[in-house]
């Protein structure tokens, strides 16, 4: 039997791209199982789009849930209610503003279908703008996921990748449900859904990387998460901020594994970690002591480990 599949989907005044991302879905073969749609309280035409779309996707035989929130509850809690609400074996996320090529679902789930032990899965994608025109770079060499990186995640090290860096794009991933055991409920704060789900899913078992593009990922100046994101903070901002998020992100995944039952390896490099970043975010002023903390740090291989190596090491001695 085929592998049952949902599709979670969060709107929220989607209204420019949101038609062009439904009609996608419906040129899946096979049709997806279920699509679960919340919205946010859109105040534009959102809603009458996704009233259309109910009846023509029911009209193939998907079971659709639509619910639109009572108030404004944000993106996290959103994706939150969705997937509690999906009952297919395997669960697509979905963003209002993107294309997906016909071949997602099957491609994918032709995947999880052939390997029972891969847990989460995600593909490159082809960026496109506000007018659908195709730019030059692909989403993969966008985050610069390097060749190296997908080799060792191809060799089944994605735990220590995504621990290091989130390299899971929502929209361009789907996973088990079973995931969602140990991911729900999603965090209220500093995780992206996708980068939680992606790293919990590695905690338990594989996941994996596609090398051919499944979807077009949409890049305009309404992007709230992701390479197309706004981002009003210097560089120096940036890095402090970074840290500071990292060392919660730590704290939360160490909280969630021990809460889990999750011990050895896994929860010491999770330790490892937030020592490091909290050790990085608290530097002394001094240059003479920091170049020791560094140093340290550059020794036992934690900036390898967690960072960019010695150029986060350079940028922690000239930085402040």
């Amino acid at each position: 039997m085929p592998l049952t599949t949902s599709i979670a989907m969060c709107t929220y005044n989607g209204e420019r791209f949101l038609q062009a991302q439904l009609d996608s879905l419906l040129t899946q073969r096979p049709l997806p199982d279920q699509i679960v749609i919340r919205d946010d309280v859109s105040s534009d035409g959102t809603g009458e789009i996704l009233a259309a779309f109910v009846p023509k996707a029911e009209a193939l035989g998907i079971v659709v849930d639509l619910q639109v929130n009572e108030r404004n509850v944000g993106y996290r809690r959103n994706f939150d209610g969705a997937l509690r609400a999906c009952t297919g074996e395997v669960i697509f996320l979905c963003d209002q503003d993107d294309v997906w090529h016909a071949d997602k679902l099957s491609r994918m789930c032709a995947e999880f279908e052939a390997r029972p032990g891969l847990l989460a899965l995600h593909s490159d994608a082809r960026l496109i703008d506000g007018e659908g025109k195709v730019l030059p770079r692909r989403l993969f060499t966008a985050i610069l996921y390097e060749r190296s990186e997908l080799q060792r995640m191809h060799e089944g090290h994605g735990f220590q990748l995504m621990l290091k860096r989130n390299l899971m794009t929502g929209a361009a991933m789907a996973f088990r449900r079973n995931v969602l055991a140990d991911a729900l409920p999603l965090p209220t704060s500093e995780w992206v859904h996708d980068a939680w789900i992606g790293t919990l899913a590695a905690m338990r078992g594989t996941i994996d990387s596609l090398q051919q593009p499944l979807i077009d990922y949409r890049l305009h100046e309404g992007n709230q998460l992701g390479i197309g994101g706004n981002d009003p903070l210097t560089r120096s901002e940036r890095r402090r901020h970074q840290l500071r998020t990292e060392a919660v992100q730590s704290a939360l995944l160490l909280a969630r594994a021990r809460e889990l039952g999750i011990g050895g390896d896994l929860v010491d490099v999770i330790e490892r970690k937030l020592e490091h970043v909290s050790v990085r975010g608290q530097l002394p002023a001094s240059r003479v002591r920091r170049a020791r903390t560094v140093l340290g740090e550059l020794i036992s291989g934690n900036y390898g480990r967690f960072g960019r190596g010695l150029l986060s090491a350079a940028i922690d001695l000239v930085r402040r």
